[in-house]
């Protein structure tokens, strides 16, 4: 592998780090990446959807699936040098510091973001139930008026 970044060779100092976080993420080992998610719990499944039916079938699912805010640790990026270095610590440290205020905040946005995706759910469920029914109540309804055209 051959690193060349702005027309320099940068294989040497930054080849070891990449392999090393290659490796890492091929073992599952990288705690800065978030949880793979499933293929089928994608917003790109809503493109497929055939219909108003199966797209929002699709959609509750992805909202229940994902109406959580996270403060997990994250990779911070940082720019080359003794600048980006410092720069990286010390945003890692303001993180850390502030942590708690953003884990209330998440906490308060998670009970929020539930209860909406609880009554979006409901509704929906309703609405079903409904259609259900009254597709059911009209097909009686052709049967009985078929029989008294007979």
């Amino acid at each position: 592998m051959k690193l060349s970044i702005d027309g320099q060779d940068r294989t040497q100092d930054l080849g070891p780090a990449l392999r090393q976080q290659a490796a890492m993420m091929a073992r599952g080992d990288d705690h800065h990446q978030p949880a793979r998610i499933p293929a089928d719990i994608s917003a790109l499944t809503l493109t497929r959807a055939k219909s108003d039916a199966e797209y929002m079938d699709h959609l509750m699912r992805l909202l229940c699936y994902r109406d959580a805010v996270d403060t997990v640790d994250f990779h911070i990026p940082m720019h080359p040098g003794l600048v980006g270095r410092c720069m990286a610590r010390f945003k890692a440290f303001l993180w850390k510091l502030l942590r708690y205020q953003h884990d209330r905040a998440a906490f308060r946005q998670n009970l929020i973001n539930t209860q909406l995706t609880s009554a979006l759910e409901f509704e929906f469920t309703q609405r079903q139930k409904e259609t259900a029914d009254l597709k059911r109540r009209v097909a009686e309804l052709e049967k009985q008026g078929g029989k008294h055209k007979a």
